[in-house]
């Protein structure tokens, strides 16, 4: 009883700083305050659709970023990840918003906001990815 009380009392410590992983944090949702944003709708790595503010067929990135350099506005631009399947951001998201990241800061975009899209052109109450700003 004592050898059994006393292996008990010893890994008390232990358990008492051993520490569960924390949950993941809840999803965000994005809410728009810029009306004048651009909006892209990313399809693949290489091929997005421009639903704001001229609305295009699927175009190559670098078509996006030369149409999107001819706008006065250069303040948000609002990424949506088609078929974007990671639980976490990962290396999808990476192979994925690095071309698009740098060409909308070579042309000045100040925030730049990805969001997981389900299928609809308008980016509000989606899931929030990233926010650089």
């Amino acid at each position: 009883m004592k050898k059994t009380l006393s292996i008990a009392l010893a890994a008390l410590p232990l358990m008492l700083t051993s520490c569960a992983t924390p949950p993941p944090p809840a999803p965000v949702a994005f809410h728009n305050v810029d009306n004048s944003a651009l909006v892209l709708e990313s399809l693949d790595e290489k091929t997005c659709r421009m639903i704001q503010p001229t609305p295009t067929e699927k175009i190559e990135n670098d078509t996006a970023m030369t149409q999107a350099r001819r706008f006065p506005q250069h303040q948000t631009a609002v990424i949506l990840l088609e078929n974007y399947t990671e639980p976490q951001v990962g290396d999808e998201f990476r192979d994925r918003s690095t071309s698009l990241f740098v060409g909308l800061r070579t042309l000045g975009y100040e925030h730049i906001v990805f969001l997981q899209g389900k299928g609809v052109s308008n980016p509000e109450g989606l899931i929030l990815l990233a926010k650089y700003d």
